[in-house]
């Protein structure tokens, strides 16, 4: 089996249903839907990062990265998975986004040519996840309560904040406020993060999370520039709840040897990575196994990218070291163009059983939006 093509096509976000943009404002999006084409008719398919520049990356895409995939055999992703990073060390410089989607469509293409679903054909652990809901931004600690109260209600039995500060910079104690309300309205069982992605300075950093530890947070996630390997140094050595990262910083197709670097130093005690920034599946694949031979969790990062995320399902459920599945609080993220990852009343996210990523995209209504 040879590829022979590679197709984008970009929905642009101002074609999407009304208020299925994404998280919330800030996320607003294009859809890039990425067709990897093969010889013996089978296809794999993945959604990219578009942000408001879609069209760019469908460019990057198919000018960049289509030469070194076509004419290979989809089952030697890693093969393919060095020639990229090979190509993208001598002139390449590509976005962190720009590789993953057309590896996962390759392992979605190896797993459809198996007839098997794409965790059983990784190597399956378990059959569903644990997903916790992640939150969107809210402007009153009241709103983020009633966010988390209606997900408990939906099944989920952990949630996570993204609390005030994202927008505001510098917002420590509106923080703590947003997360006491939530834990007030939720009680005490149920499982609690936070991630204010990169707002704080290393003192906040601290202040914020002994304030967590009262509350019985599981884990503070990104509070710092993943950049910042010093601070979060110091910020892991004086705090007792689990400081998650990674998710950004790092260079090259996957951030290996920075993720390694955070490891050895104890900058973290929890990975971060997904199939979109961190070099696909298999990308995805070689961060949890570096996590694994440390003792350390590796917690997979949302995409908001539905069929990304059914791909980090599949590779949550072929790791050992994977708690739960993150996925939007009380939001949609297939945009109307595929089908919606669920949680049941227990709060698990059940895997597709058909071959692939098993999960059918809206053709008719992907070319009627483009």
């Amino acid at each position: 089996m040879i590829v022979t093509d590679i197709k984008c096509v970009v929905v642009p976000r101002d074609k999407l249903p009304a208020g299925m943009h994404g998280v919330d404002q800030i996320h607003e999006m294009d859809q890039v839907i990425v067709r990897v084409l093969t010889d013996e008719g089978l296809e794999g398919n993945a959604f990219a990062w578009g942000g408001p520049h879609g069209a760019a990356t469908a460019q990057i895409i198919e000018t960049v990265i289509k030469p070194q995939v076509v004419g290979e055999n989809p089952h030697y992703v890693e093969k393919i998975w060095q020639k990229v990073r090979w190509r993208d060390r001598f002139g390449g410089h590509l976005p962190r986004y720009a590789y993953g989607p057309v590896d996962v469509a390759l392992w979605d293409i190896r797993a459809q040519a198996a007839d098997l679903p794409l965790y059983q054909f990784l190597g399956a652990h378990d059959d569903n996840s644990p997903a916790y809901a992640s939150s969107g931004l809210h402007a009153t600690p009241q709103q983020y309560a009633e966010d988390a109260l209606q997900a408990q209600q939906t099944g989920y039995t952990a949630y996570k904040l993204h609390p005030p500060s994202m927008l505001e910079r510098g917002g420590a104690a509106q923080d703590i406020a947003a997360c006491a309300a939530v834990r007030e309205a939720v009680g005490p069982d149920m499982v609690l993060m936070s991630d204010p992605v990169a707002s704080y300075t290393l003192q906040q950093a601290i202040q914020v999370g002994r304030e967590l530890e009262k509350l019985n947070y599981l884990w503070l996630e990104e509070p710092l520039w993943d950049q910042h390997i010093e601070a979060y140094v110091e910020l892991t050595r004086t705090l007792d709840i689990a400081i998650c990262g990674t998710e950004w910083g790092g260079d090259g197709l996957s951030g290996l040897s920075a993720t390694t670097e955070y490891i050895v130093r104890h900058a973290v005690d929890i990975v971060r990575s997904d199939v979109s920034w961190k070099g696909g599946i298999t990308g995805l694949k070689k961060t949890a196994a570096l996590a694994e031979a440390f003792g350390m969790q590796c917690e997979i990062h949302m995409t908001v990218y539905g069929l990304l995320d059914w791909a980090n399902l599949h590779v949550a459920l072929a790791i050992p070291n994977c708690q739960y599945l993150e996925l939007p609080a009380n939001r949609r993220q297939s945009f109307g163009l595929m089908e919606q990852p669920e949680v049941d009343r227990h709060g698990y996210v059940h895997a597709p059983q058909r071959p692939g990523l098993g999960v059918e995209l809206d053709w008719q209504t992907i070319h009627r939006l483009a």
